[in-house]
């Protein structure tokens, strides 16, 4: 060996110590060989953890396998404790496989080729209790809530003597306007009345008439007296005729008047009626809140529970455009970050095929889904899932067919359409509380409806890596039709009665749900053809009720009319007596106005003048 090869050799012995490398190579080999043996467990004991965590109850697996080419990972009977009822499983699944992409996944990025959940079950029996995280929630709210869902609606009526001493009765106001007016119109007539002429100047006048009349009338200076003095007493005339027409249009317009009060005072009664019935509601027996009432807990509650599912996968959506930002953010914080575009970027996050299996009381349904992520912008494709009953137990067809998208951005968007023919429902209670029991024993469901779910920018903040959860419109129609029903149930008030009778007296009946608005906090509309129904039904239970009613409440309106119209009866009298004395005064001054008196002595002053020229002629020709 030469002294050069000899120096090398010498040389790498200082650099690099093969004892050290060995060790090195076996230490690595042994993690290998432990992580090779250990990874089953390592995986399950993570998915328990970390699904437990998210639910807040045990979570329990069978078993794990793993196979490496390609990477499939297997999970076998996974059960999920329910955290509101232990001794049941929130779901559980007999096996689950994923598909792994191995290279994707040491990029930093999940990449499940293929997803196939078989036998995923809901609410089925542990054969222990599980172990709950997390509080129970307390359900009182609900009891009280549900307390109060369905009030004892018995007909409570007003109290008539209540009723018949208020103020504000038109009977009692016309009452009270009519004698108003006739009190206003009685002063002016009588103050009109003082001005007419009396008994006495009728009287007098006569007198002056007579003694006109009685008057001798010689000559012709005797008639021009005559003529003069009548005159006087005309004027006299006129005056008080003057007054006399004043007084017949004051009592013409006080009459017309007078007339529209008592009128209105003769219709005041009904009117009282029809005001008590609108006040108190009794003409329209008020059923539209019913299927709220009814079925409006239901549908809030099962929409809690979606909204529930919503706020824990909702920060997933979310998380997708701010992670690669920060991550990138970070590095550049502890030194230079190159960074290398993809020729075709994936997200970080993406299952492309899924396939659920799922086993309900109902029967078979399978679920499957394309394109599940949170960054479509990457593949531009949305998420669509489709749900299909398979076989279902009494028959029937259930089908779902959603998509979904979030953007760069961070805003989500989706809709979907749901419909169900002839789904078969045996035993489910539709309300239990205090005044009603109410089990559907057997019934047919369809329906269809829609949602959709749009970002509203309006509202809150847009900017990147800001919660948008609060942001969420949602807007969904729903129209269910329920046929071959039969109900059983108990009852404890009338309502309720009427009620429970109605349901066993209807084998079919529609409801429609609507929910506009924030995810967090939507309007619901829900309205039913059992709102007719309900509202035909309490009619008929009340109409007795309301007749005796409104037989009382008329009887007692009416005597306050009678009351009203014999004191006008008495006032009117004295409206009577006036227009007679109009009547009397206005005949006396017309025929004393066309008296003769002056023609009398005119013909007397002719008479006499002729008397005295017969008498000239006979003395002259004898």
């Amino acid at each position: 060996m030469s002294t050069n090869n000899i120096g090398s050799a010498n040389s790498m012995k200082n650099y690099v110590r093969f004892s050290g490398l060995i060790s090195f190579f076996a230490v690595m080999f042994l993690v290998v060989v432990l992580l090779y043996l250990f990874a089953e467990t390592f995986v399950k004991s993570t998915i328990e953890q970390v699904v437990g965590t998210m639910i807040g109850a045990e979570v329990n697996i069978a078993s794990v396998e793993l196979q490496y080419s390609p990477l499939v990972l297997t999970i076998n009977n996974l059960e999920a404790t329910d955290a509101e009822q232990p001794s049941h499983n929130l779901f559980s699944v007999k096996q689950s496989k994923a598909g792994i992409d191995l290279w994707q996944y040491f990029l930093g990025k999940t990449i499940i080729e293929q997803l196939d959940v078989e036998q995923l079950e809901l609410m089925t029996k542990r054969s222990r209790v599980g172990e709950v995280y997390r509080q129970k929630q307390s359900d009182e709210s609900k009891h009280l809530i549900d307390k109060s869902l369905l009030p004892s609606m018995d007909l409570q009526l007003p109290d008539i003597k209540s009723i018949l001493d208020d103020s504000n009765l038109l009977t009692v106001k016309a009452a009270e306007q009519l004698q108003t007016s006739y009190d206003a119109e009685k002063f002016k007539l009588h103050a009109l009345k003082e001005k007419l002429p009396s008994k006495a100047t009728l009287a007098a006048y006569k007198i002056k008439i007579k003694n006109i009349s009685k008057m001798k009338v010689k000559n012709l200076a005797d008639f021009n007296k005559v003529k003069t003095e009548f005159e006087n007493v005309k004027k006299e005339f006129n005056a008080d005729k003057a007054i006399l027409k004043k007084a017949k249009k004051q009592f013409s317009d006080s009459k017309q008047r007078l007339v529209k009060k008592f009128s209105a005072l003769k219709n005041a009664p009904k009117q009282d009626w029809q005001a008590i019935e609108s006040k108190y509601q009794l003409d329209n027996v008020n059923t539209e809140d019913f299927a709220h009432i009814l079925f409006g807990e239901q549908a809030r509650g099962y929409y809690q529970k979606a909204e529930k599912l919503y706020l824990r996968i909702a920060p997933f959506f979310n998380s997708g455009h701010t992670d690669h930002y920060e991550a990138q953010t970070q590095l550049s914080v502890q030194g230079r970050f190159i960074h290398f575009d993809e020729y075709s970027p994936l997200p970080d996050f993406l299952i492309k095929q899924a396939k659920l299996s799922i086993v309900l009381e109902q029967g078979n349904f399978d679920i499957t889904a394309k394109e599940l992520t949170n960054q479509h912008w990457y593949r531009n494709k949305a998420s669509k899932v489709h749900i299909g009953s398979t076989n279902l137990t009494d028959g029937g067809d259930v089908s779902i067919d959603s998509q979904f998208e979030v953007t760069k951005n961070g805003d989500l968007s989706g809709e979907g359409r749901w419909l169900i023919k002839q789904l078969a429902l045996k035993n489910r209670q539709l309300t239990d509380v205090e005044s009603l029991v109410l089990t559907l024993v057997e019934g047919r469901l369809s329906g269809s409806g829609n949602f959709t779910v749009k970002q509203d920018n309006d509202r809150g903040n847009n900017n990147i890596g800001s919660s948008r959860i609060d942001n969420t419109n949602l807007e969904s129609k729903n129209h269910f039709a329920l046929t071959k029903a039969s109900y059983q149930g108990k009852a404890d008030n009338k309502f309720a009665d009427i009620l429970l009778d109605t349901f066993k007296a209807t084998d079919e009946f529609t409801l429609d749900v609507k929910v506009v608005g924030a995810v967090d906090e939507p309007k619901w509309g829900i309205s039913s053809s059992l709102d007719e129904v309900m509202k035909g039904a309490l009619k008929k239970q009340i109409a007795k009720k309301l007749v005796e009613f409104k037989t009382q409440v008329n009887s007692g309106l009416n005597k306050k009319l009678v009351k009203s119209l014999q004191l006008n009866n008495q006032q009117n009298a004295e409206f009577v007596n006036f227009e007679a004395l109009l009547g009397d005064t206005d005949n006396a001054l017309d025929q004393l106005k066309n008296s003769d008196v002056v023609k009398q002595q005119k013909k007397k002053l002719q008479d006499k003048a002729k008397d005295k020229l017969k008498d000239k002629l006979s003395d002259l020709f004898g």
